[in-house]
């Protein structure tokens, strides 16, 4: 399943400020108790009438009111400033203070002000590279020295570290900066026209990532490359590694460069193979299918202009996806969460692959905002049935075996939950299930809040995660205390993974945590310790997905996290000014935030080791979600990381 999240910050450093709205939807829970009762009661033996969300609901069920947010307090105006240009209106005190750490020299940072530059004059680079046409020496006198020296951007030593029938990898053997460096333009002309596609259609990004201040004159960075080509006969793709040096002109024109050494060098090849290795299938999956036309291929902004806030339509669609064989046919089929105010949706896949909306008859259409389902036997009948987080509420649904669904189970989940993950912690047969809490109570903005985590780097005040122990006959326990798992159980969780690292019979708990440390629970015969630190498993930083697998074949599992690479941050927290005066410990917490993703390879009776940076596996990007898979069937496990964010069009208008 692919865990659902909230929106986050825009940067890794810097929150916008969230405002709060009221909340006043219902939602109907069949065969729950009144609202007074502590969450995590059962429901009676009797199980109530089948439910379809879509209905009205039977005379069992009880309303759940959504509680009201408390009156706002009163804002207190700070001493009003004119804004430049705006003779007529007042700028509030603390707001003129933000806009002037808009530049990055009247806040301090030369640093970035000089990164800044150095971005403009990569990006006249970036379209020298993908223009289709050769670089000249009179195209680089507006970006280089005259005498500008360059190691081979495609080193000459490169050895093949993998191949098969489609793929074919290169990287450098030696250090790739060790190589003998050209002087001048026009060396420098002919050595970037090696990293060219003439014929084919090109991409280029190249990213700061580093800056190291030398003297008043110069200065240096560290950028990520990263280029690309498609032609009609071959795919190709390199990612390297430059280190630059820039003369400080003072100038409008910007830096110029001085040298540039090649420190890391990758080159994959697809060789008449025009086709990528994965072909996008949604279309012929869902042809013809109207809730595939009519709602999932209109964007957010589309329904937040014809549904009220209230019912959960938020900017972001942050909501997660279920597979399962729910009407025993042998196919997976497909629950997909949705937005608040439109339906989740359930296709059966049909024997031909495609997929039909069986979301009526199911009676599974949740209308409410879902973030997470789960599509697991809870009751040995050997069928699928379904788990779903409804914003702060669960809901057990009992498969009746052809895919059709009634609520059995119903309860406050005390916080907003993100992800589900089940597992038999206790080794009794039944099936149990583990709910991550996000924002702490209902107080809070659905997803567009994204709490008030404090402190930021190791927040421990979001809402609290529950165990559910199955009891049979499809009601549960919240057996979260006594189990051992309140320790450490605030911290802003967006996902977990079941799994038996130590190999002793049963069932342990990983927890990634958004704001800070994430959680490792060694399950001991059903009760857990929470012993992340003691395995250097904290990995401090913006967890948002877990992932087990042995990826070296030692027999014992290994584990890689999803966190938010920052290119900024990893500018930032290396300079002398950031955090001045804090311990240093403190200062690699934040260094760690913005490495990225994380690798860590378990060893027998010792600590896990992080090797996420020598395996080359921590610049997921923006990573939401990751899942170790044997892509091409050699036996070894291969990595997917779902990353991104939404963009829009700076146009420079708050």
């Amino acid at each position: 399943m692919l865990p659902s999240v909230p929106m986050k910050r825009a940067t890794t450093f810097l929150r916008p400020a969230c405002c709060l709205g009221s909340l006043g939807a219902l939602l109907l829970l069949g065969g729950c108790r009144e609202a007074s009762d502590p969450p995590g009661a059962k429901t009676g033996p009797a199980k109530p009438e089948p439910l379809s969300p879509r209905k009205s609901a039977p005379e069992t069920t009880v309303a759940i009111p959504s509680p009201v947010l408390p009156p706002s307090p009163a804002i207190q105006a700070g001493p009003s400033e004119t804004a430049p240009g705006l003779a007529a209106r007042d700028l509030i005190g603390p707001l003129r203070d933000a806009y002037d750490r808009m530049d990055p020299l009247k806040d301090g940072w030369e640093s970035e002000a000089f990164s800044a530059a150095a971005k403009k004059q990569l990006s006249h680079l970036k379209e020298l590279l993908t223009a289709g046409k050769a670089i000249t020496t009179d195209s680089l006198a507006n970006l280089t020295v005259a005498g500008v020296t360059a190691t081979p951007f495609r080193p000459d030593q490169l050895s093949v570290v993998f191949e098969d029938d489609r793929l074919r990898v290169l990287r450098t053997v030696a250090p790739a900066a060790s190589s003998v460096s050209t002087t001048g333009r026009e060396a420098l002309a002919k050595n970037l026209n090696q990293l060219r596609f003439p014929e084919a259609k090109a991409e280029a990004h190249l990213k700061i990532v580093r800056v190291f201040p030398e003297d008043e004159d110069s200065a240096g960075c560290e950028v990520l490359v990263d280029l690309s080509a498609n032609s009609r006969h071959s795919r190709s793709q390199i990612n390297a590694t430059w280190s630059c040096r820039w003369k400080l002109t003072g100038k409008e024109s910007g830096p110029m460069l001085m040298a540039v050494e090649v420190t890391r060098y990758e080159e994959i090849t697809q060789e008449n193979q025009p086709t990528p290795l994965f072909q996008d299938a949604t279309v012929s999956l869902l042809k013809g299918d109207q809730a595939y036309q009519k709602q999932f291929l209109l964007p957010s902004d589309h329904w937040r202009a014809r549904l009220p806030r209230e019912l959960g339509i938020e900017p972001v669609a942050n909501h997660g996806l279920a597979v399962g064989d729910v009407n025993g046919d042998d196919l997976d089929d497909l629950y997909v969460c949705q937005q608040g105010g439109l339906p989740n949706r359930l296709f059966l896949q049909q024997n031909d692959g495609t997929l039909r909306d069986f979301t009526e008859a199911s009676g599974t259409g949740w209308l409410e905002y879902c973030a997470a389902a789960l599509l697991v036997d809870l009751d040995n009948d050997g069928d699928r049935d379904l788990i779903v987080s409804q914003d702060f509420r669960l809901m057990v649904m009992e498969n009746d075996g052809t895919g059709k669904f009634a609520l059995a189970f119903g309860s406050s989940s005390k916080a907003q939950s993100f992800s589900l993950a089940a597992a038999d912690y206790d080794n009794d047969g039944l099936v149990d299930f583990y709910v991550c809490g996000y924002n702490a109570s209902q107080a809070e903005l659905r997803t567009g809040a994204m709490g008030e985590p404090m402190p930021f780097h190791d927040a421990n005040n979001g809402g609290p995660n529950l165990l559910f122990r199955n009891e049979g006959d499809l009601r549960f326990e919240d057996v979260t205390a006594q189990c051992g798992l309140e320790v450490n159980n605030t911290r802003f969780s967006f996902a977990a993974a079941w799994e038996d690292y130590d190999n002793d019979g049963d069932q342990d708990l990983y927890v990634a945590n958004d704001y800070g440390r994430n959680c490792l629970y060694r399950n001991e015969g059903g009760k857990f310790t929470e012993v992340a630190a003691r395995m250097r498993l904290e990995d401090t930083s913006s967890g948002m997905s877990v992932s087990w697998s042995d990826f070296n074949l030692d027999g014992m599992m290994d584990v890689y996290t999803s966190n938010m690479y920052s290119s900024a941050g990893n500018r930032i927290t290396y300079q002398r000014q950031f955090k001045k005066g804090v311990p240093e410990q403190i200062r690699k917490q934040f260094q760690h935030i913005a490495i990225g993703n994380s690798l860590f390879q378990g060893v027998a009776n010792k600590p896990f080791d992080d090797v996420g940076l020598q395996a080359g596996v921590n610049m997921g990007r923006w990573a939401w979600c990751s899942k170790f898979v044997d892509f091409n069937n050699d036996g070894w496990d291969d990595i997917l990381v779902a990353n991104g964010f939404i963009s829009a069009e700076d146009t420079g208008d708050l």
